[in-house]
């Protein structure tokens, strides 16, 4: 098994900024896809900055703010149109230094604004992994066999939803079935290996939580890596080792990637 590689700040930032040569570039972006956490913060990351350009479109085309000429306090020792100078550089280093700051709120790393407690879909999502994964005569509500499976589940969620294919890797699709959450209709997907064991993957449509990484969450003995790639939100749940889990989570977030 490959461990997964984690990329430093300045690696990921230098990426999201254009700041690589296009030789780096392309071989940052071949490790990146190959890292869906990485993928996931650098995505939030650009979508972080488009944000901060839309706020801030024209901003420094605008004549410098009176107050921020007299915070200054050099105004009178400069030539004239020096001081406006030097004042829209600073702009640009306090807009800069608001950027960085909020990328690292984006990943959760100021001690002010820790990261919240999971989504319920989540512990939804173990908690059916629960109930209908000891099922021996019907673990699931449409066989994977039927065509019409992913079809009507699309429809129900309200948004394209997709099996992927993890034979490859040793596990069987079953099939899937439809169930609540919160009120909103959530899809799952049951696979099994040749030992028995068995995996589900859970989706269903976010609105409320942004784009994120991969994140684990544990309840009593079940473990499940979940994200959110908007329109949905996915949680794969099971009862296996944590690093078999993340590898399988990968697998299934490479599969989804590629449609």
């Amino acid at each position: 098994m490959t461990t997964e590689r984690r990329f430093s700040d300045t690696e990921i930032n230098a990426l999201v900024d254009g700041e690589l040569t296009a030789q780096e570039r392309v071989e940052m972006d071949a490790l990146v896809a190959s890292s869906p956490a990485d993928a996931g913060l650098a995505r939030e990351l650009r979508e972080l900055n488009d944000a901060m350009r839309q706020r801030y479109a024209g901003r420094l085309e605008e004549p410098v703010p009176p107050a921020m000429l007299a915070a200054l306090g050099r105004v009178p020792r400069w030539p004239a149109g020096l001081a406006t100078r030097q004042a829209t550089l600073a702009a640009v280093v306090v807009i800069a230094l608001l950027a960085a700051a909020a990328g690292y709120v984006a990943r959760g790393l100021l001690a002010e604004h820790p990261p919240g407690p999971e989504p319920p879909f989540v512990f939804n999502a173990i908690s059916a992994h629960r109930i209908y994964v000891p099922e021996v005569r019907h673990p699931v509500e449409v066989k994977a066999a039927e065509e019409h499976l992913t079809r009507w589940l699309t429809k129900r969620v309200g948004a394209p939803v997709h099996a992927p294919s993890l034979t490859d890797v040793g596990w069987r699709l079953m099939g899937g079935r439809l169930l609540p959450d919160g009120g909103q209709p959530a899809a799952q997907f049951m696979y099994e290996d040749a030992g028995g064991r068995r995996l589900t993957l859970y989706l269903r449509k976010e609105t409320d939580v942004g784009n994120t990484a991969f994140r684990f969450a544990e309840q009593d003995g079940f473990g499940a890596f979940y994200w959110v790639d908007r329109p949905l939100a996915y949680a794969l749940a099971g009862r296996l080792d944590r690093e078999e889990m993340l590898a399988l989570a990968n697998a299934v977030y490479a599969r989804l990637e590629k449609r």
